[in-house]
Formats: C-alpha cells, structure tokens, sequence
C-alpha cells in the first residue's frame, strides 16, 4: 500500500507539464491528489496546507522541470508548534 506522500508525488509527477504552464517556480501543495494551492514560497505553502490538514496529510512540492528538480525530503514528524 503506498503511503499519502507516494500517492501526492506520483499524482504531481503526473501532472508535472501541466503544472509547468501555469505554475513554473510556484510551491505546490498537494492534498488528496489534488493541487490545493501554489504558493511563492515554501513557507506560505505550509502555513497555507496547515490551514486544511495535518502534518503528513499532504506534500509541498516546487513546480520546476525534471532537469531542474532536486528532490528534498522532509518529514515533519513532530514540530510543537505547528501541531
């Protein structure tokens, strides 16, 4: 069974080209395999993701090509302030 963050990669991985057109350089917040956002920075997107959903119910991601990409993992396990 692959978990929430597989399923919300593999959908914005799929995605991607179509994201490209509108969103290119934007942090994408997907939830349920679904955009809910996009942000122009990685902390408006979390402060905006945490609007609608727990830590670890959804995936930030920056809309930006393959060649361009570098993947960063973060887990947010427990941050006190945020939960």
């Amino acid at each position: 069974m692959a978990s929430i963050d597989e399923n919300n990669y593999a959908w914005f991985k799929k995605n991607l080209s179509d994201l490209l057109k509108e969103y290119a350089g934007q942090f994408i917040v997907v939830y349920e395999q679904s955009m809910r956002g996009a942000y122009s920075s990685f902390e408006a997107a979390l402060a905006g993701a945490l609007e609608f959903a727990k830590p670890g119910e959804f995936l930030i991601q920056r809309c930006v090509s393959e060649e361009e990409s570098t993947q960063v993992i973060c887990s947010l396990i427990k941050m006190p302030q945020l939960v």
